[in-house]
């Protein structure tokens, strides 16, 4: 496989992170975008993605749409009880703490963005090309919401800094790990159903109320809401892309 497959996905994410870094004073077009990107993800990705991979485990679908209300109920109980036991103290909450989660989540998405990529090229070189750019068009977004999520709008940390890089070099090693790595169908399943839940309760719970305090005009921020998640469609409709030579 060539290693430029997994070298492009690389240099997106790096790019949509340098993105949201350069952009950082119009925060409230990146919360927008970011908006978008996962709402996109959640609903045209991950959850498609489950279904399949439940699916081919011979398992009900119905139980992925139920794991990711719990996921999204769970976090969003956790967050409660995190602010009324941090109000009760007196302590400071720490949006960034959830932030550097839906980060980390994104870098084990990226993981298998990668392995992906191999098991696409290994099936048929014409698809390991389509899947590899619909998912570096895809790993722009992750780069931004891999920023956003973690800095919170705020002056960038060292972390997060270690958040983009490893996030970058995640489809890399996916990709490069492919043939020794065993997968799960139903893990895989699950924890894509999670993920989904995680990022619903960020955009319900963080994202949106922040655009309505937003003094951005409403018909941009609806814009930039539709354009991320319209880069997410046209993204996964290139990566799952199968041509008919493919076996």
């Amino acid at each position: 496989m060539p290693i430029s497959l997994l070298i492009v996905p690389v240099l997106s994410t790096l790019l949509g992170g340098l993105l949201a870094l350069r952009l950082r004073s119009s925060l409230g077009m990146l919360i927008a975008l970011s908006t978008g990107l996962l709402l996109g993800a959640s609903l045209l990705d991950l959850l498609p993605e489950a279904v399949t991979l439940q699916r081919l485990a011979g398992r009900g679908v119905g139980t992925m749409f139920a794991l990711v209300l719990l996921s999204f109920l769970t976090f969003l109980l956790l967050q409660n009880l995190f602010d009324t036991w941090s109000a009760r103290l007196s302590l400071r909450s720490s949006p960034r703490a959830w932030g550097r989660l839906g980060s980390g989540l994104l870098i084990a998405h990226s993981f298998r963005d990668g392995m992906a990529i191999g098991l696409s090229y290994a099936a048929s070189r014409p698809a390991g090309y389509i899947v590899a750019a619909g998912i570096a068009a895809h790993d722009i977004g992750d780069g931004v919401n891999t920023i956003l999520l973690s800095t919170r709008g705020h002056k960038p940390e060292r972390f997060d800094y270690l958040l983009l890089a490893a996030d970058c070099l995640a489809p890399l090693a996916g990709g490069l790990l492919t043939a020794w790595l065993p997968l799960s169908t139903s893990g895989s399943a699950a924890l894509l159903a999670i993920t989904a839940g995680f990022f619903l309760h960020m955009i319900a719970d963080e994202l949106l109320p922040q655009l309505r305090a937003d003094s951005t005009p409403r018909i941009p921020l609806a814009m930039a809401v539709a354009g991320g998640a319209l880069l997410i469609f046209v993204a996964t409709r290139l990566a799952s892309y199968q041509p008919h030579s493919a076996h």
